[in-house]
């Protein structure tokens, strides 16, 4: 079985990572190693754990991201898991598989004048509640949104593919009608 995969890019992590460790190193120096430390009060305790939490959350996730440097997208003849950020969707089997196609989505995607619309890979599923249970809450319910907005189930950033785009969708099309000629 011949098994297609893109890999995690490490590098974009590690930078990532350093961004991440140089703030939270600012934070503490201006608040514990500083000559005349900024004060805990109000405004301070509240940035310091903003800074602390968030900066704390995203250091692990970068560095569970450089160490196990999972597989961005496999994909095989019996189905596809899509891993984005380390969070996986579980493995999809073709069969399962409504259609597949290109759509425009609204994402906010760090753009400061607001939303804009980036293209994506969206796969439409025949029974999307046989992988609800592989979602955490909060992907299923942000599941069921998409599904009303976009008539989709299932999201892939072509960002995530890097130059295989076209590459990635040949070859899901392919497995996908494969898997339909097999029923």
């Amino acid at each position: 079985m011949h098994t297609f995969k893109i890999k995690n890019n490490r590098l974009g992590h590690v930078i990532i990572l350093v961004a991440v460790l140089f703030l939270m190193g600012v934070t503490f120096w201006a608040f514990f190693l500083k000559e005349e430390p900024v004060e805990f009060k109000g405004g301070g305790i509240i940035i310091a754990l903003i800074i602390g939490g968030i900066g704390g959350v995203v250091l692990f996730m970068s560095l569970r991201a450089i160490i196990l440097n999972p597989d961005v997208l496999v994909i095989n003849e019996k189905g596809f898991e899509y891993n984005p950020g380390g969070i996986s969707s579980g493995f999809m089997e073709w069969r399962n598989v409504a259609e597949i196609k290109f759509t425009e989505v609204r994402t906010q995607q760090g753009q400061l004048p607001g939303p804009i619309w980036e293209k994506v890979l969206a796969i439409k599923f025949k029974d999307p509640s046989i992988y609800a249970h592989q979602y955490n809450p909060l992907l299923r319910g942000l599941m069921h949104i998409n599904k009303n907005m976009y008539d989709a189930d299932m999201f892939f950033r072509l960002s995530s593919f890097g130059n295989q785009v076209d590459e990635v969708y040949e070859l899901m099309m392919r497995y996908w009608n494969a898997s339909k000629t097999s029923l």
